[in-house]
């Protein structure tokens, strides 16, 4: 991912986030969503809905 000092496009974001490897995501949104268990959930679901549109 970029250096959080750049600025990103939100399209380019996105990419960066949901568009790394599953193991790297996976730990990130274990750590972001430590205190409730439905936002992974959440990220997860929004991941496989943006890697699909990618695909399309």
């Amino acid at each position: 991912m970029k250096n959080v000092s750049q600025s990103m496009a939100p399209r380019e974001a996105a990419r960066a986030f949901y568009g790394q490897d599953e193991a790297v995501f996976a730990s990130i949104v274990e750590k972001l969503a430590e205190n409730d268990p439905r936002l992974v959930d959440v990220f997860k679901r929004t991941r496989k809905l943006y890697l699909e549109n990618e695909k399309s």
